[in-house]
């Protein structure tokens, strides 16, 4: 099966789902273009593998050149999901060892933020930390940027899902979402993430946010922001 993959950041991380066969060929040229050009942006990147039926030696070379590269520029490659006849291969060319790997995608990211590589950014970065949730790349671009210009350090993701894991790794204290995504999967988001932290605060934006106008919408942002 060819090799496809699924991209979607997760505040600073890159997710990216891999299914089918990662093999010589076109597949191995697919994944460096796709994951080594990802590191210009993201520091690092986490291969989800639980939908890859097969790997060869090239495509086990190509893990090891992408996990070399990002080290080297100061970011990781984790792998997450390894399914058992892919990590008895890493375990048969004793390269287990050389790689991150994590059960599951919530360790994974989360073993991003506490890694030495954002412990040192927060570390110098003493800016309120506000997680925004919204399901178009354009306006989650908006949002950052109204709010890293207005001095805060803003993270963003498109589910709620993947806001709860960051939630939990990052510890922000205020959550930004659309209307419609106050109740997820039947149950209340307030409350899911109250379960995470009962002190955090959430700020609805007007389901017209991404049609307002842009200034008149990035003032009421920051001044719904400062109120919380």
């Amino acid at each position: 099966m060819q090799l496809r993959m699924e991209s979607r950041p997760v505040g600073d991380v890159l997710i990216v789902q891999c299914s089918g066969r990662i093999i010589a060929g076109k597949e191995v040229f697919t994944l460096h273009s796709h994951v080594g050009d990802s590191f210009i942006k993201y520091g690092d990147i986490v291969l989800q593998l639980d939908e890859v039926e097969f790997i060869d030696s090239s495509g086990l070379g190509a893990l090891v050149r992408l996990m070399q590269a990002g080290r080297a520029k100061g970011g990781d490659l984790k792998l997450s999901g390894v399914p058992a006849k892919i990590r008895k291969t890493l375990e048969m060319t004793s390269l287990l060892s050389q790689f991150e790997t994590y059960d599951t995608l919530e360790e994974a990211i989360t073993a991003a933020y506490l890694g030495s590589r954002y412990s040192r950014a927060r570390a110098g970065d003493t800016r309120p930390r506000i997680l925004c949730v919204y399901d178009s790349t354009d306006v989650r671009t908006f949002l950052r940027e109204v709010l890293c210009s207005a001095g805060y350090n803003a993270l963003t993701t498109a589910t709620i899902d993947d806001a709860l894991i960051l939630l939990k790794a990052t510890k922000a204290k205020l959550v930004v979402i659309p209307a419609r995504m106050q109740s997820v999967h039947g149950k209340p988001t307030r409350k899911s993430l109250e379960d995470i932290d009962p002190a955090v605060s959430l700020l609805v934006l007007d389901e017209s946010f991404a049609t307002q106008d842009p200034g008149e919408a990035a003032e009421k942002l920051l001044s719904d922001v400062r109120s919380q």
